[in-house]
């Protein structure tokens, strides 16, 4: 559609004076793009939405509406004017026409559209995307992602060192989201500080990668402002269809409350909603277990956590130096009564600082032996007493 409509923008701009090539070139554009072409043609000069078959029906009942009028005055008649006397002696459609040069009516499109600040899109445009995104999702039985970002301390960099650099820092963190997402996603100023981001055909890991990402960016940027530096941190929540939320408000909230999450555990950080409704039980392992970085890292050797919690499907465990979010780490589990340990690989898919410095990491099994599989699973069952799902 985007295609279409530029096609017959340029055909409005650069045959404004000349109809006739203005009419042939139009015709040619809906060789391919059918009366879609004449529905956007009229939405720009009058902003009214047609069908494509009314459009299409529209255009022809104009043209021999132009021919009439030019017999019947002798002369030539202006497209626009056919189109405006059509509209308002004929069908009746335009009740209080109003005239604007189509560069203003662009410019003045485009400000609703997008923040003037950030070039983001605003809030409204944002919801219409939302809403559309999601139902295509729906149609096509697509996952989606929406990422509910709000800038750490924002109050203070205003208070600080003046408005003129709080809008710099929002310029510049929103340049960094707009690099780090793809062209099919959407990103919007949506009050304030917050920034929120639609992930189309996209998983909660995916998108947790996406939206870690952009966090340590925006944790690395360093900007002058009057020779003054300043440094600011990000906090994000995210929440997904159709996991999560199968409507766009429940999908706002949720994304909302996880990041609150985020800013109570400790800020620049990231969190994912959850209902705390588990697909795996999971039950408390206090063991020491053995942890090592698999992939580019090379120099990361084995390193002893604390574990807190295990199910068939993760676990959960306490040090005090972080991983990344996405990270592929090789565990050795202690299951007790046993002479070997588990081996195990994951992909690290929570990160939360705790009070103390230290952080909670939750890791996600990727691949389980069917042996290690059978034991892990018949330990977690025995703990629960015969009640795992």
């Amino acid at each position: 559609m985007k295609e279409i409509r530029d096609a017959v923008l340029n055909c409005i701009y650069n045959y404004s004076d000349d109809d006739e090539k203005l009419i042939r070139e139009l015709d040619k554009i809906a060789a391919d793009g059918g009366g879609l072409t004449y529905s956007i043609f009229f939405n720009v000069l009058t902003h009214i939405d047609f069908s494509p078959q009314k459009a299409q029906a529209y255009w022809r009942a104009i043209l021999d509406h132009r021919r009439f009028l030019m017999q019947m005055l002798g002369r030539a008649v202006h497209l626009r004017t056919a189109i405006c006397d059509y509209f308002c002696a004929v069908d009746k459609s335009l009740e209080n026409p109003v005239f604007i040069d189509i560069h203003v009516f662009e410019n003045k499109l485009k400000s609703l559209n997008y923040d003037s600040l950030t070039s983001l899109h605003t809030r409204s445009s944002m919801d219409e995307t939302l809403a559309r995104e999601l139902a295509r999702a729906k149609r096509y039985e697509n996952e989606l992602c929406l990422l509910f970002f709000d800038l750490d301390d924002f109050k203070r960099i205003n208070d600080m060192f003046g408005h003129l650099a709080g809008d710099m820092v929002l310029k510049d963190v929103s340049r960094i989201i707009k690099s780090e997402i793809r062209t099919e996603d959407s990103a919007a100023r949506y009050g304030g500080e917050e920034i929120v981001v639609v992930l189309p055909q996209t998983g909660k890991l995916d998108g947790l990668l996406i939206a870690e990402r952009i966090r340590k960016r925006v944790a690395e940027l360093v900007l002058e402002y009057e020779t003054k530096k300043i440094h600011t941190t990000i906090s994000g929540g995210l929440s997904s269809f159709p996991i999560d939320a199968e409507n766009v408000s429940d999908l706002l909230k949720f994304a909302d409350n996880a990041m609150y999450q985020a800013k109570i555990s400790g800020k620049n950080n990231i969190a994912v909603y959850s209902q705390n409704k588990r697909r795996y039980l999971r039950i408390d392992f206090f063991e020491n277990i053995h942890v090592r970085q698999v992939g580019f890292n090379k120099n990361a050797g084995e390193l002893t956590a604390r574990s807190k919690n295990i199910s068939k499907s993760g676990i959960l465990f306490e040090r005090r130096e972080r991983f990344e979010i996405g990270a592929k780490v090789q565990l050795m589990i202690p299951v007790p009564e046993n002479a070997d340990a588990i081996v195990v690989l994951g992909r690290v898919v929570r990160v939360e600082m705790l009070p103390g410095g230290s952080y909670d990491i939750g890791v996600s099994f990727l691949e389980l032996d069917q042996a290690a599989k059978t034991e892990l699973a018949n330990y977690v069952f025995d703990q629960l007493g015969g009640h795992c799902n």
